[in-house]
């Protein structure tokens, strides 16, 4: 797939052109699962401390949600809660919803929005919320909502 677009400027280009782009997409977007299950496996070995790395906390809550009877959607998210855990520490959970976004329902983002949750609780316990810039008082309406709620 070598061929590539005659225009250089946008207005210039022709029907022949976007053939060729539209070729390298459906290439490229053949591709994605790959590059996203490659995107998960750079969690591997990073722990942080914890007695797992990353990369087996996301296998553990996928298996827990699967032995749960948890449909495939709920499963697949559950593997990539954390997939932007390398590249977005402090809002990991907004990437993998914004990858997650056009395969899957609103129902499923919507959970988003609990994804970190323990990680802002943890940064607020060791001190690195203010590192983070994450506003304290978010940290105080959490742990309000967490006392509240009986699990």
């Amino acid at each position: 797939m070598d061929k590539q677009v005659s225009f250089t400027e946008m207005s210039k280009s022709t029907p022949e052109d976007y053939e060729i782009v539209m070729e390298h997409a459906r290439d490229f977007v053949s591709k994605l699962p790959d590059r996203i299950l490659a995107h998960l496996e750079l969690l591997k070995g990073d722990s942080g401390g914890m007695a797992i790395d990353r990369y087996e906390h996301c296998l553990q809550c996928a298996t827990r949600a699967f032995r749960d009877g948890r449909d495939e959607e709920y499963v697949v998210c559950a593997l990539l809660h954390d997939i932007g855990d390398s590249i977005a520490s402090t809002n990991h959970a907004d990437l993998a919803a914004t990858m997650l976004e056009p395969f899957v329902s609103e129902k499923s983002l919507d959970c988003k929005k609990s994804w970190n949750l323990p990680g802002i609780l943890l940064f607020d316990h060791i001190g690195l919320i203010k590192i983070c810039e994450i506003n304290s008082k978010i940290v105080s309406i959490l742990k309000t909502v967490l006392n509240s709620v009986k699990i």
